[in-house]
């Protein structure tokens, strides 16, 4: 008996309609993945939940319209023919052509001219071509080029909304549209309650409490570090803007690890909102990597060193104990750090991962600056300013303020936050790649743990991530300074 097939599709969620079971049990359990430490889960525990997160609903055939390639791949490999019946209405964009000098018709005041690199034109043709998709681009690599130049080939008036992580990142995502003459621009974060047709705003609760009724009248969503923007909050957004027909996603690093694996829940969920990655035909691979841009002089030389940290015994703690005794509360580690950062000639970033601990860097550091979450946006812009230009100066911030977004120019980044997450380790590093006048390399600073097995294993893979992108890395067991 041959089975109908359809294939509805919307701007959030699509649907396969069929009385085909052996085809909805496929994609079902094609598209289920085990989050991480699901086990814990009390719900599993009690049997109320099997551990799986399923992005394809067998009783509904519902899914998010990003994983569309996945699913027709699917259908096409079991030769199962289908009909499609596309409900989306697509922006008939201004224009589709982007060349290297397409921003020169918007230069800022002080600025001759711009040539952008071959990739930026590319990958914005490549939003408006296929309308969503993730960019990915290493840190430092324009993305914000990309950004505008989208922007300004949609029609004038088109409601957008783009939102990310932080106050500090949109509000710099603010002033460089605001910049680049981004017409009917609006903010809606902090102190800021500007609507207007192009908002951007943070997404925490309260910004979205209050834009709420707006969010299923933008038809464009541009989101800045997406992989950081995937929590209950602006997910329940993503589903509400149900005329979003464009659906852009950046980051230089789109999907999290779990441990040494990439997190195939967290991929799944930002593919489903975003689509897939797009590729750019300006490289061999179709994805940039840092090691090409440093290659090309896009982004500043590295050299990366790691110290050896072996005190206290901490051979039978666990983890958290480990972390809390080895790193937040390890005075010769606070010593070691400190010593290390008044070497430091230039413009120098440590980043912490717990207050107390950058409390006590502060202390230990004349001069340094220590920026954590109560500070406000007005107290962190001279900071950041400071880490841009100018002489020696030390900031202190915590590592979830810094790791993704914020542009810096630094000559020092010391990590004495550790941790395991790769997309984190690629983040941070990424923030000292921009290149200066004043600067030759980046140089950055880690450390072995040696006095616990939980801290080794981590600052292993710390070290090991570092070389898979392509840095010098080496181990000095014996401190210098």
């Amino acid at each position: 008996m041959a089975h109908r097939t359809i294939l509805q599709i919307e701007n959030v969620s699509s649907r396969v309609v069929t009385t085909d079971r052996q085809l909805i049990d496929v994609l079902h359990k094609k598209l289920r993945f085990r989050p991480k430490n699901f086990w814990h889960s009390d719900a599993y525990k009690k049997k109320r939940w099997d551990g799986w997160d399923n992005f394809f609903d067998p009783r509904s055939g519902k899914f998010l319209t990003g994983l569309l390639p996945e699913v027709r791949l699917l259908m096409h490999k079991l030769d199962k023919p289908f009909e499609i019946l596309d409900h989306r209405s697509p922006i008939p964009w201004k224009q589709v052509t982007v060349d290297e000098n397409f921003l020169n018709n918007w230069l800022p005041d002080g600025w001759d001219s711009l040539t952008l690199r071959d990739y930026q034109p590319d990958l914005a043709k490549k939003c408006m071509q296929y309308n969503r998709g993730i960019v990915q681009a290493p840190t430092a690599a324009g993305k914000t080029f990309i950004l505008v130049s989208v922007l300004k080939c949609l029609p004038p008036k088109t409601p957008v909304l783009f939102f990310t992580k932080s106050a500090s990142l949109v509000h710099q995502n603010y002033l460089e549209m605001q910049q680049w003459g981004v017409e009917n621009l609006g903010r809606w974060y902090g102190k800021y309650k500007e609507p207007n047709y192009v908002m951007c705003v943070t997404c925490h609760q309260k910004s979205f409490d209050s834009v709420a009724k707006l969010l299923p009248k933008f038809k464009v969503l541009l989101v800045d570090e997406v992989h950081d923007c995937m929590s209950d909050v602006p997910v329940a957004a993503y589903r509400k803007m149900k005329s979003a027909a464009i659906r852009i996603g950046f980051s230089a690093t789109p999907f999290k690890w779990n441990k040494k694996k990439i997190d195939l829940c967290h991929k799944y969920s930002v593919k489903g909102h975003f689509g897939p990655i797009l590729r750019t035909s300006t490289v061999e691979s179709g994805l940039l990597t840092t090691k090409e841009l440093q290659d090309r002089e896009f982004l500043s030389p590295s050299d990366c060193t790691f110290y050896v940290v072996d005190k206290p015994d901490l051979a039978y703690e666990p983890y958290q104990d480990a972390v809390k005794l080895g790193i937040e509360q390890n005075f010769h580690f606070h010593e070691m750090v400190s010593r290390l950062a008044k070497t430091c000639s230039g413009r120098t970033l440590i980043v912490v991962d717990r207050i107390e601990h950058g409390q006590y860097l502060e202390q230990l550091i004349p001069g340094a600056v220590f920026i954590q979450g109560k500070n406000k946006l007005e107290e962190r812009v001279p900071v950041i300013n400071a880490l841009k230009k100018g002489d020696k100066f030390v900031a202190i911030v915590m590592k979830q303020i810094i790791t993704a977004g914020i542009n810096i120019m630094i000559h020092d980044l010391i990590n004495a936050s550790g941790g395991e997450g790769a997309h984190n380790v690629v983040q941070l590093i990424g923030r000292g790649l921009r290149n200066a006048d004043d600067k030759e390399l980046l140089r950055y600073h880690d450390f072995m743990f040696l006095m616990n097995d939980y801290l080794r294993q981590h600052s292993e893979w710390r070290y090991e991530v570092l070389e898979g992108e392509g840095h010098p890395v080496k181990l000095l067991e014996t401190f210098p300074f």
